[in-house]
């Protein structure tokens, strides 16, 4: 089970997710984010994790910006960690990371009636240029079909 939520110590914010391989009765907690958030307040925000071929990819807000990461299967950060989107992010803003079988990463959200997207290529790199369409609601949901592609639904 994985588990991917926010701490405050002394009011600063981070990301952690938490492992639990219950056939090994072994739990594990690793930060995940990097960009520190001294807020004296409780950030009312979505965040997503799921599954990807290596491990985990997550996705979360800080200071109004969206992050993804992706992780090993022990929940490590990869090399190039951290790595901030085009998205920005108000309270309850939707948003969805997913994963390609060739290593890409769709990273998805909305905010304000609209829905913003980016893909991501292995290496952590922007692959083309972001997109967006106006959608209703609050949530963002996705996913990767047989064959590789990415789907969003409005």
């Amino acid at each position: 089970m994985a588990v991917l939520y926010r701490e405050e110590t002394n009011n600063e914010r981070d990301m952690y997710l938490v492992l639990w391989d219950q056939g090994r009765g072994q739990v594990s907690r690793t930060r995940v984010s990097s960009t520190l958030w001294k807020v004296d307040a409780c950030p009312m925000s979505y965040y997503a994790i799921s599954r990807d071929h290596a491990g985990f990819v997550a996705v979360w807000p800080t200071r109004g910006e969206i992050y993804f990461a992706r992780l090993d299967s022990k929940g490590n950060p990869a090399p190039q960690a951290e790595i901030k989107t085009p998205g920005t992010a108000g309270m309850r803003t939707g948003m969805l990371a997913v994963s390609g079988p060739d290593g890409s990463t769709l990273v998805a959200w909305k905010k304000d009636g609209q829905m913003g997207w980016q893909v991501y290529d292995a290496g952590g790199q922007p692959s083309g240029r972001p997109g967006s369409a106006t959608s209703p609601g609050g949530g963002v949901a996705g996913i990767v079909d047989k064959d590789g592609r990415f789907i969003l639904f409005r």
